[in-house]
């Protein structure tokens, strides 16, 4: 057996080792902004969001899907609202939870 092939040999048990991956739906962020549309047909709402310091995110505006569980009926274009977005497993950021803000 050649070197190379030995040591990828003898590597394969360590493998099954290694300290597993932190799951997906363990990164979850709390945020605000404001609503600038929601289309809850299709489960997205685009907001202009303040910087989420932890997930190292600055101010933009962008398209969130949001969870099967999220009720979209009283989130309004203009308002502004606290909202959770957390990383599914498939690596997309979604909303887990929205509500106007104060509520």
């Amino acid at each position: 057996m050649n070197k190379t092939l030995r040591s990828a040999v003898l590597a394969i048990p360590f493998l099954a080792f290694s300290a597993p991956a932190p799951a997906s739906g363990d990164l979850q962020a709390p945020a605000t902004g404001s609503v600038n549309a929601v289309d809850a047909a299709k489960g997205v709402v685009n907001l202009t969001h303040d910087p989420i310091p932890a997930l190292g995110w600055p101010a933009m505006t962008m398209d969130f899907g949001v969870a099967g569980t999220v009720d979209l009926t009283k989130v309004r274009k203009g308002a502004k609202v606290s909202f959770t977005v957390s990383k599914g497993p498939d690596g997309i950021f979604r909303i887990t939870d929205i509500k106007p803000e104060g509520k």
